[in-house]
């Protein structure tokens, strides 16, 4: 567990939704844009069903949807190419800095399997048109700010947690 309650961090999630994607080839591989949008739909499902936060990182309001900085920086040199690597992160081991691979417990994979069975199937432009919906919380961010988002607002956990429990409850 990791301190402040979050069950894993971003690039855990992102590193998840990689390895199964190697795995499925029945599905679009995983580009930046299509891995952004499961880390985003894996961390709004969560907070929608659990009322807590997947990850700590902040989700952020690019031009083509929701993106989490710190994979935008270990992945952008994939392109528009399939990432072909795992991330790491700069962590602190043994009072020096070293890039590890983050894992989560496994705890979790029966969660990232339900977000890969309904999303996988999609490439990375569908998943971001899809979050360009009215409503969805992209959009809110995006309408606040006249959808000049150079400055990559935080698209908080509260506009993503209400509109994951509507979802929650119109899927019931």
């Amino acid at each position: 567990m990791i301190p402040n309650s979050h069950p894993t961090r971003a690039m855990a999630v992102a590193n998840w939704f990689l390895t199964k994607s190697w795995s499925d080839g029945s599905k679009p591989p995983c580009d930046q844009m299509k891995l952004y949008k499961l880390v985003y739909y894996a961390h709004g499902w969560y907070l929608g069903n659990c009322h807590q936060e997947l990850f700590p990182e902040d989700v952020e309001a690019w031009p083509h949807g929701p993106v989490v900085r710190d994979l935008y920086v270990e992945f952008k040199d994939a392109g528009r190419n399939p990432i072909t690597h795992l991330g790491k992160r700069l962590e602190i081991v043994d009072d020096s800095v070293k890039r590890i691979e983050p894992k989560h417990d496994g705890s979790l994979d029966g969660f990232f399997d339900s977000i890969w069975n309904v999303y996988g199937g999609y490439t990375g432009i569908q998943l971001s048109n899809m979050t360009h919906d009215p409503g969805e919380p992209w959009t809110v961010v995006a309408e606040q700010y006249g959808y000049n988002l150079a400055s990559k607002p935080t698209i908080t956990s509260e506009i993503i947690e209400a509109a994951f429990e509507r979802k929650v409850r119109d899927a019931s």
